[in-house]
């Protein structure tokens, strides 16, 4: 009996076992243990008064219904069963339970009875379950977000698997547009943002990584369709080089005029005089205004020249050139100039857009002197300081009356401008977007007050930009 009961001791489970009335014949060391009982309080008692007594809800259990009876009553193996036993100080917990008949010869003599706590493992099972159930709820919610979103959401995994809402199945059919590396990008853990062209729209693309402690378990993408934003944008920057275009006109007009009248004087003084010399000195004059005119003509058939694709430029050449055009200009207004172009490298660069921006920020600082001043011009080779890229520094400075700090903030937003009746607002903003699609930058110092004045500084790459590229292409 003592080895026996050893052995008893030795196992992981709770073993206590009945006699046909019920009443506890043995029990093993883990159950003391668990009902907090002494043996001898378990052995020779009825075991369902002392330890199944009650259900989980509060209830009386009779043993009439206790299914560890029902293995004596009808022979009836009992298997892993879970159900509530309470220890000696009343507390409860949950255990396994699995019974079987104890036999001698063909006739139940008792039950063995085994149980396990699982009252962690129930809370566990719970608690996945009630993770489980909220893991459904957040991703329902999710999806409903991603599925009201007016953007094609694209959500791709590392297997090439690709799910995509709605909206993005209108778009592109679910596909992700083969014209962008956003989403690949994701998928190598980087983040990326891209604008293309599609066979029948613009799309704009935003996507990253989605990570977990570290590790790229997939990619998200959000498109969105850009093509009336984009169609406005064209029509908003044709508008402003047709401006451009009629103050030019307005600009050569002017300096055409001035010569032709000095002809004019100079043909009447030539009709009047009766001096051979005076009239060869008269056609002399005039055919130095007609040169004038002359350059002037050459001046702006460059200044419309245009071409579509990067060409190798020579910002010197181009300052000169629009620099010529406003020569009238600055003498009426009584500007002093200084230029100083050093030696840079040509440009690679769509020639007319560039000279479009020139134009602009020289414009704008001779209307910012209506009473004169004095207009400094400089252009200089320097390398980026962060990318170590090769490129020009242009900088076009004024003494105007400075800008306000209120317009600062806007200066480069469309419809912003400081000229109120004669400015289009649009100058500035498609100026940024020329240079930065050029893969350059342009920054703005102002100060209003004593010293006062605007300085303009551009940075262009020497070697064409990527977004140039496929902005032509």
């Amino acid at each position: 009996m003592q080895h026996w009961q050893a052995l008893l001791d030795s196992a992981g489970e709770g073993i206590w076992g009945l006699d046909l009335e019920g009443n506890c014949t043995f029990v093993n060391r883990m159950a003391v243990h668990t009902f907090g009982f002494a043996s001898e309080e378990l052995v020779g008692s009825n075991m369902h008064e002392l330890v199944h007594h009650h259900y989980p809800d509060g209830r009386h259990f009779p043993g009439s219904e206790c299914p560890i009876y029902d293995v004596v009553r009808k022979n009836k193996v009992l298997r892993q069963i879970t159900d509530t036993m309470f220890r000696k100080d009343g507390s409860s917990f949950v255990a396994e339970i699995s019974a079987q008949p104890v036999i001698a010869g063909s006739r139940v003599v008792g039950v063995v009875v085994t149980f396990r706590e699982v009252t962690e493992l129930r809370q566990q099972q719970e608690d996945l379950k009630k993770a489980y159930e909220l893991a459904e709820q957040k991703t329902a919610e999710l999806d409903a977000v991603i599925e009201s979103m007016p953007h094609g959401v694209y959500i791709a995994t590392p297997d090439d698997k690709i799910r995509s809402n709605h909206v993005a199945k209108m778009m592109s059919g679910g596909e992700f547009p083969h014209e962008l590396k956003t989403l690949e990008n994701a998928l190598a853990g980087e983040w990326s943002t891209a604008t293309v062209r599609t066979s029948d729209r613009w799309i704009r693309s935003v996507a990253a990584p989605i990570l977990l402690n570290g590790k790229v378990l997939g990619g998200v993408a959000v498109n969105t369709d850009v093509t009336q934003a984009r169609l406005q944008d064209e029509a908003l920057m044709k508008s402003e080089k047709l401006a451009a275009v009629g103050q030019l006109a307005s600009s050569i007009a002017h300096e055409i005029n001035n010569p032709l009248e000095s002809i004019t004087n100079l043909l009447y003084l030539i009709r009047q005089s009766m001096s051979m010399d005076d009239v060869q000195h008269y056609a002399m004059l005039a055919q130095g205004e007609l040169a004038r005119v002359t350059e002037i003509t050459l001046q702006t058939l460059r200044f419309n020249r245009q071409h579509s694709k990067p060409i190798e430029v020579d910002i010197a050449d181009l300052m000169r050139t629009v620099l010529a055009l406003y020569t009238g200009r600055i003498l009426v207004r009584n500007v002093d100039t200084d230029v100083k172009l050093k030696a840079a490298p040509r440009v690679m660069a769509l020639e007319g857009e560039i000279r479009q921006v020139i134009n602009n920020l020289i414009r704008n600082s001779l209307d910012a002197m209506s009473r004169g001043g004095k207009l400094m011009v400089r252009l200089h080779r320097e390398r980026d300081s962060h990318s170590e890229a090769d490129g020009v520094r242009l900088t076009i400075a004024d003494t105007g009356e400075g800008i306000s700090p209120k317009m600062q903030d806007h200066l480069f937003e469309a419809f912003q401008t400081t000229k109120e009746l004669t400015g289009t607002g649009l100058g500035l903003w498609v100026s940024k977007g020329i240079i930065e699609k050029h893969g350059g930058r342009i920054r703005v110092r102002t100060r209003r007050g004593e010293g006062h004045g605007t300085v303009f500084s551009v940075w262009l790459p020497v070697k064409a930009s990527s977004s140039l590229a496929a902005r032509v292409s």
